[in-house]
């Protein structure tokens, strides 16, 4: 008979995102018994992956409904659970383990699990991420860096998105905070991953993140720019998070990396482009290029299988050298237009 954890996994596995099951190791049971205790794994696996409330659970499971909302909201608040609304008018859903529950641990680390995480971090990217051509992340360039001529669409401006959010919450970077916890601290900023509109609430209320003001929000983002991270969003045109990623930390980042062509992996419509006339083979571009996808001899040049079009080059060129382009019509990544589209696209596609 199987244990709950296995049964854990395999229905982590229907989610769109999906969970790598029968590893070698046993490690992906190991990384679930480090966060879940046997009830709250049973319990998981009765929860829709869509909002319910504790009433229309209870009814199903033929449970108490104040018993068992007391259970689905301590479980939420370990981050085992997604809960939407605001007190009194609660609901109750499955998440993904990635993006989901796994980031909700960062208040829970313990030394066993950020162990067993580095072992399991790059066979779960591997086997799931990394499927598919539509990713649970999209790059997006920084504003500036986009050459005038080239068309920005509303779903990749990220300063208009942050400026016009009816609220903002920022959380740390969970991949640096796990790099912290091994005493390899990042030199970039920590607290630079954003959350937008009603997914806000969550984070703040389980203590992962806090309110911000829209000014507060552009201050921040902008030094994350500065200190030349990726600007990486949700997966569908409403953007609910934005991530401002290393390549040393990111475990995205270093998984597209790690592969001969990250221009092919990442979701991206953008290029960066050096003009020969204006350059002046600083090597700065070369320095900042997250993808290594910059060489320099007499001047700059890009190499477009590895450039994921983010702009970290162009934007301290001192020359305004290099900007970042839109690719040809038929090369253009154009995201679905809400989180569940975009949800069933990856289901479908990490499944062929």
């Amino acid at each position: 008979m199987k244990d709950v954890y296995q049964k854990l996994a395999e229905y982590l596995d229907t989610m769109p995102q999906r969970f790598p099951v029968n590893t070698e190791s046993g490690v992906e049971l190991r990384v679930l018994k480090n966060i879940f205790a046997p009830d709250e794994a049973q319990m998981f696996m009765n929860l829709k992956p869509k909002p319910e409330t504790a009433a229309e659970i209870a009814a199903r499971l033929g449970e108490d409904p104040a018993k068992l909302e007391q259970k689905l909201y301590d479980m939420s608040k370990k981050g085992l659970a997604f809960r939407t609304g605001r007190v009194g008018n609660y609901k109750y859903m499955a998440s993904a383990f990635l993006v989901g529950i796994i980031e909700f641990q960062m208040n829970r680390m313990t030394p066993e699990l950020i162990k067993e995480w580095e072992e399991f971090e790059p066979i779960l990217y591997s086997s799931t991420w990394l499927k598919g051509t539509t990713r649970d992340l999209r790059t997006i360039p920084i504003g500036e860096a986009v050459d005038p001529s080239s068309q920005i669409m509303p779903y990749e401006n990220i300063e208009e998105t942050i400026r016009n959010a009816k609220y903002v919450a920022i959380s740390d970077c969970m991949c640096r905070r796990f790099t912290a916890l091994k005493n390899n601290p990042c030199a970039h900023p920590m607290e630079v991953c954003f959350h937008f509109g009603g997914g806000c609430h969550y984070f703040v209320e389980n203590g992962l993140a806090r309110y911000i003001s829209n000014e507060e929000a552009i201050d921040i983002f902008n030094k994350g720019k500065a200190s030349g991270l990726v600007c990486q969003v949700s997966a569908s045109q409403e953007v609910s998070a934005l991530c401002m990623c290393c390549d040393c930390c990111c475990g995205p980042l270093r998984a597209v990396k790690a592969c001969a062509r990250p221009a092919e992996l990442v979701n991206s419509s953008f290029f960066a482009k050096v003009s020969d006339d204006d350059c002046t083979g600083c090597e700065l571009c070369a320095e900042r290029c997250p993808m290594d996808a910059i060489c320099v001899d007499d001047i700059a040049r890009v190499n477009l299988d590895r450039c994921i079009g983010c702009g970290v080059c162009a934007v301290t060129c001192p020359v305004d050298a290099v900007k970042v382009y839109r690719k040809e019509k038929d090369k253009e990544f154009v995201p679905e237009k809400t989180y569940f589209d975009a949800a069933m696209a990856i289901y479908r596609q990490r499944r062929q």
